[in-house]
């Protein structure tokens, strides 16, 4: 995310600026950015990274977790349609969800968004998702992937109690296992079992293709 044009638009969703965030996704959109409809997006996810770890961190509070929210869907609102234009076939079933104890979809929502653009059905489960929850879901929906969003630290352990109870359930083989949120690193997802960690909806997505293929 080195142009320009992608930096404004991660500073202007950090800024917590939704007519510059919305005006510079429409320039992209429209032809006057030196960018693509993909990088828009990462910049969107790298600034949401950010403001959960500023959260996190006790330096932002719940009102600007929410507002931030609305900008960033203000700007996949935007994209998603674009997005969409250029998904030729259905790609698979994807089981999402937040972790139990995080009430958070920032993240999520913008994966969820992005990856339906690409062609994936998505299985949204919501926020606060209990382990078995996701289990009946795998079980039901025979998915390509389960994916989950954590963006607390402290609810970080509910990813691998997941992850244990798709193999007890004996469902581990069949489907594939893919994280993101502030919480969440690559050195975390092995640690876990998962099979990737996605940084942003754009990668988590590229992921997500390769294993449909």
């Amino acid at each position: 995310m080195a142009s320009q044009d992608a930096k404004g638009i991660a500073d202007a969703l950090l800024n917590l600026d939704m007519d510059a965030t919305v005006n510079q996704v429409k320039s992209v959109i429209h032809g006057g950015s030196d960018i693509s409809l993909e990088d828009a997006v990462r910049a969107l996810t790298t600034a949401l990274e950010t403001i959960g770890k500023r959260f996190q961190d006790g330096e932002w509070f719940i009102g600007e977790l929410v507002y931030a929210g609305e900008i960033a869907k203000a700007a996949m609102d935007l994209l998603t349609p674009r997005l969409a234009a250029g998904a030729t076939r259905r790609l698979g079933t994807i089981v999402v969800g937040t972790v139990a104890g995080d009430l958070h979809d920032l993240g999520k929502n913008i994966f969820i968004s992005y990856a339906t653009a690409a062609g994936f059905d998505i299985v949204d489960l919501g926020v606060d998702v209990p382990v078995q929850k996701f289990i009946d879901a795998a079980r039901k929906r025979q998915p390509l992937a389960v994916g989950m969003s954590c963006l607390l630290t402290v609810t970080a352990g509910q990813v691998g109690e997941v992850i244990a109870a798709l193999k007890h359930a004996g469902l581990r083989d069949s489907v594939k296992v893919i994280i993101g949120g502030a919480a969440m690193t690559q050195g975390f997802a092995e640690e876990v079992g998962a099979d990737a960690f996605a940084p942003d909806a754009v990668t988590g997505t590229e992921t997500l293709k390769g294993w449909s293929a």
